[in-house]
């Protein structure tokens, strides 16, 4: 029986959600972490700062149509990085945030007076999804898939992982099992029923000016092609929210942009856009 760091048991669910790229910035708390990712192949990015972070992972998210990850260590780390989950979990992103905590003497609950230590749960709680703190090792792998099935149902968002650093860097000598995402989540869509298609065919054609709104769940689902054939078909304009600027390829006649990239010199904003309509290559 091999000794396991907490951290190698995190990177080895992430290697089998086909993450390729984790983004933070590494510190001490959670070397067992960072180290078992690199020797696991996935690339660890830093950013200037942690809400970087969590942008880059949610960026990553829409343009694989998979899982983005972030890391940051405990207190001030974790704080800087509160402003970019926010948005990510408004703009609907999936975003897996981990982040390192003292040790389970003096957290959860908090002994006040630890040094940069607050309640990291509480406070992302209230912004995300999804928010626990793997206090012993026997859950952290339990806790790393209850964490991920949220994240990918219903709506994409924000879940957060809190892992002490006794944890995250210590050896335990016992045997975990890494499981398939499809053992432990949905995978893949439920398929509407065909009355329902054919009723929404039904509403659509019979529609004298039809017109798409298309929200960011056409990003995360990759129905680029999809959206592009309804749209030919009915020959109907396409607007989009803001959280799927790109959804439709703003070449399109019918696409309606929010801004002119023109007059705007928004041209790099264009670039990303095409390459999101092409078939991921990896994550």
């Amino acid at each position: 029986m091999a000794e396991l760091s907490g951290g190698e048991v995190l990177a080895r669910i992430l290697e089998a959600e086909g993450v390729t790229r984790v983004f933070g910035i590494i510190d001490g708390t959670y070397f067992g972490f960072y180290s078992a990712l690199h020797r696991l192949g996935i690339e660890i990015i830093t950013p200037r700062h942690e809400t970087s972070a969590a942008h880059m992972a949610g960026a990553y998210a829409r343009l694989t149509a998979g899982l983005g990850v972030c890391m940051a260590s405990n207190g001030p780390g974790v704080a800087n990085l509160l402003p970019g989950l926010i948005v990510e979990q408004a703009e609907g992103n999936r975003v897996l945030a981990v982040t390192s905590c003292r040790r389970p003497q003096i957290v959860y609950p908090d002994r006040s007076g630890a040094y940069q230590a607050f309640d990291q749960v509480g406070a992302i709680r209230r912004i995300a999804k999804w928010s626990e703190c793997a206090t012993t090792f026997d859950r952290l792998a339990e806790l790393a898939r209850a964490a991920l099935r949220q994240c990918f149902e219903g709506r994409p968002g924000v879940v957060h992982l809190d892992v002490p650093e006794t944890v995250m860097n210590g050896r335990f000598r016992q045997t975990v099992h890494t499981l398939q995402p499809h053992e432990y989540r949905r995978t893949e869509a439920l398929p509407p029923r065909t009355d329902q298609v054919q009723k929404a065919a039904e509403l659509l054609s019979s529609a004298h000016a039809p017109m798409i709104h298309a929200g960011s769940g056409v990003i995360h689902a990759r129905a680029f092609r999809e959206l592009k054939r309804v749209a030919d078909l009915l020959q109907a304009p396409v607007t989009t929210s803001w959280a799927a600027r790109g959804a439709p390829t703003e070449k399109s006649e019918l696409a309606v942009p929010d801004v002119d990239p023109v007059k705007h010199m928004w041209a790099p904003g264009l670039v990303q856009f095409k390459d999101m309509h092409q078939e991921p290559k990896g994550r």
